[in-house]
């Protein structure tokens, strides 16, 4: 896809041409994320159209509306794609999918934890095909893309050789499950029908581990207090700090979160600053944190 104001046409178009196929109105149609797939507003908001960067990631868009519907029929409140065939494809070579809005307010790490407990116990259809989880997949191209210095760069990539090292020497303790593979309270809405969990593309076989790092690093920077962390762990049935594989997997979920905030370099002074405090940070897993949520 192009970059810029080209990216938001080519996105608005596609969004619009997804929605003239499902028959849906376009009318009132906004914006509301540029990141590595767009989010886009159709209908005066009743329905978000997910606009994929890479036509590459047809199976991936596929396979999130699959298991959306799989999570829904086995009553796992979820994110749920409009009926029909998906993803569609536009003029462009765009991959969208459609999804009823979900409106709510953010909440607390225990309703996660009560979401997270049940699909970790699910057991996907036959013909479910699910991914392996593949923690380092994206962050190569996130730091080559990235607009920072070259001895930036050079520091997220030596971590990164380090840490594919590390990662594989972890022996897990849970066993492996289907796992949300970003599990947070950003990708929760709590609605008045209750919680929803949304933003099921990274779903997958793994450790349930990874699943719970999150909150446990989040609770560390300061974004969750410890008495929620700890009605988090209650309500899950398990503290991942008091595993022996936390520290990898926390320094595995850093280098993905810089990552991510890097692709942002140049979008205001803050985010310069964030992104050096965090590269900075990287270097000494020992040094405490201060960073700001993004």
């Amino acid at each position: 896809m192009p970059e810029g104001d080209a990216l938001t046409e080519t996105v608005l178009r596609a969004a619009k041409h997804a929605a003239d196929q499902a028959h849906i109105g376009s009318s009132g149609t906004t914006l509301l994320r540029l990141g590595e797939r767009a989010v886009v507003a159709l209908d005066h908001g009743r329905v978000i159209a997910r606009v994929e960067r890479s036509a590459r990631n047809h199976e991936g868009a596929r396979r999130e509306v699959r298991v959306a519907r799989w999570l829904d029929s086995a009553g796992l409140p979820v994110g749920r794609p409009l009926p029909g065939a998906q993803p569609w494809i536009s003029g462009d070579g765009a991959v969208v999918t459609l999804w009823e809005a979900i409106y709510g307010e953010w909440t607390v790490p225990v309703e996660l934890a009560t979401l997270l407990a049940r699909l970790h116990r699910l057991a996907p259809p036959a013909d479910l095909e699910l991914p392996a989880l593949a923690p380092f997949s994206r962050i190569g191209d996130r730091i080559h893309r990235a607009q920072i210095p070259s001895e930036d760069k050079q520091v997220l990539q030596r971590r990164l050789i380090d840490l594919r090292a590390a990662y594989a020497g972890v022996r897990t303790g849970l066993a492996r499950s289907v796992i949300h593979g970003d599990a947070n309270i950003g990708n929760v809405q709590m609605t008045k029908h209750g919680a929803v969990l949304y933003d099921l593309d990274g779903v997958c076989w793994g450790p349930p581990e990874w699943d719970l790092v999150l909150t446990a690093l989040y609770t560390g920077l300061g974004w969750h207090t410890e008495t929620e962390y700890r009605e988090f762990c209650t309500v899950y049935g398990f503290d991942v700090r008091t595993w022996e594989g936390y520290p990898v997997y926390k320094r595995v979920w850093e280098l993905i979160m810089v990552s991510w905030l890097a692709q942002k370099a140049g979008e205001s002074v803050e985010v310069d600053t964030e992104i050096q405090v965090r590269i900075a940070d990287l270097a000494d897993p020992a040094r405490p944190r201060a960073w700001n949520p993004y």
